[in-house]
């Protein structure tokens, strides 16, 4: 019987839960697999983003470029008036449709960037952090205080984050309002752009980017 009593005893004995220590070095682990994980979704978000800058804004940079230099217009000019008469400004005044720069494009013997998900070469899609999906339209336009530029929004306006890393690779920090990136929330572009948003911010279905073209 007392042997039955001590082999039980060490049966129970045998049963102990977790030391401190042990929960600890539990935790930690699973800290670090959390943090592995969350670091790991940053870097695929910058990937997109970097990758969405250079198939979609930086392709019709490159485009816009190619053209002028291949026939010393400028791309989006003259399509109020049949491409016959030109004064050096995107659009005349309005915004150029895709279909007008795919056509100015293809006409010169180049190819226009790659269409999206959408069917356009002028419009993408972006699904922030947060789970809120935008859809994005690039336009050339003219302004008489800035020149030509590229104008990116949507019904939903510009995602902050998207914006940040845009001007992080442009202009190598996030300045809304100097460099050849600004950001903006009038329906017209200013001169300086103003100051980036908070991230923390609510989106702003007004706001928009504008990339300054050289000519």
């Amino acid at each position: 019987m007392m042997r039955r009593m001590r082999k039980m005893t060490m049966n129970l004995n045998d049963q102990r839960g977790f030391t401190l220590i042990e929960m600890a070095i539990v935790l930690i682990i699973i800290g670090i697999i959390i943090g592995a994980v969350v670091k790991g979704k940053d870097v695929m978000k910058s990937a997109e983003q970097k990758r969405l800058y250079s198939t979609f804004a930086r392709e019709w940079q490159v485009a816009y470029n190619n053209y002028y230099d291949r026939t010393g217009w400028i791309l989006g000019d003259g399509i109020d008036n049949a491409n016959t008469i030109r004064d050096g400004q995107c659009g005349n005044g309005g915004v150029a449709p895709a279909a007008v720069l795919d056509s100015q494009l293809t006409r010169v013997g180049l190819k226009p960037p790659a269409v999206g998900p959408t069917g356009l070469s002028n419009v993408r899609t972006y699904t922030d952090s947060s789970g809120r999906q935008y859809t994005l339209t690039l336009s050339f336009n003219y302004d008489a205080d800035i020149g030509n530029y590229i104008q990116i929004t949507g019904p939903r306006g510009i995602p902050v984050e998207l914006g940040y890393s845009w001007d992080r690779i442009i202009d190598g920090s996030a300045d809304g309002t100097a460099g050849d990136l600004r950001y903006d929330n009038n329906a017209s572009p200013t001169a300086t752009g103003i100051a980036w948003p908070l991230a923390t911010a609510a989106p702003d279905n007004d706001s928009h980017i504008y990339l300054l073209l050289d000519f």
